[in-house]
């Protein structure tokens, strides 16, 4: 299936690399907008100076400054995800919505709102696992049942993982070679400001911690 414009929803895949939904919808789009929303109905229950906000808020900025430098951009909206991406949708004229799998109750309920109300436009939403190397059902005992003890589990896990055909399980999503698909920026409004969004500035840079994609890859090396 083809489709002329499709919209890439990011949630907690703050990256323009390896990202399921978006190398979904670039191989199977003409041309494709991403969109990241600061969801109020998260934003209102929690601190004026909150340091998850400032991070995220900080990450979107790198994340849109990549999507740029490939020719796309980041759409930011500040409102009630469950009703704004089908809104969003609508005013695109995009055909379908893809995004990454989000597991807890409360975004899967979402996810289902938005789905719905999509299609009553004749839009479809199409999701992917990306945050897991395996989920749901995919390691199973051999009673085909969860496991409730962790070794045998982990067992299971690393078999299956081996047994992938040419590391089928872990090959990278590419998105440079279909970057050209992705829609120039448009006329959506700036990044909103921390401030704009209700909140103010923590502590978070004196604490040293790294945001978004290149402070992933700073705790990495550090790490290994």
């Amino acid at each position: 299936m083809q489709f002329d414009k499709s919209l890439v929803w990011f949630r907690r895949d703050l990256r323009n690399f390896d990202h399921a939904a978006l190398h979904a919808a670039l191989t199977k789009s003409h041309s494709v907008y991403c969109v990241f929303v600061f969801d109020q109905a998260i934003l209102e229950r929690l601190p004026r100076a909150d340091r998850r906000v400032e991070f995220i808020h900080a990450s979107i900025v790198e994340l849109d400054a990549a999507l740029r430098a490939m020719g796309g951009a980041l759409i930011v909206r500040h409102a009630w995800a469950d009703t704004d991406i089908a809104l969003l949708a609508a005013e695109l004229g995009v055909d379908a919505v893809f995004a990454n799998h989000d597991y807890e109750p409360q975004a899967v309920a979402r996810d289902a709102s938005v789905t719905d109300q999509l299609a009553a436009a004749g839009r479809l939403f199409f999701s992917f696992k990306d945050q897991v190397i395996f989920e749901k059902d995919e390691v199973l005992s051999l009673a085909a049942k969860p496991f409730s003890v962790f070794t045998p589990y982990k067992n299971a896990w690393i078999k299956k993982l081996e047994a992938g055909v040419e590391d089928e399980y872990v090959t990278p999503y590419l998105i440079e070679p279909y970057a050209a698909r992705l829609a120039p920026p448009s006329s959506q409004g700036d990044i909103p400001s921390l401030a704009e969004l209700g909140f103010e500035p923590t502590n978070l840079g004196d604490l040293r911690i790294p945001t978004g994609m290149s402070g992933g890859q700073v705790l990495l090396e550090e790490f290994l």
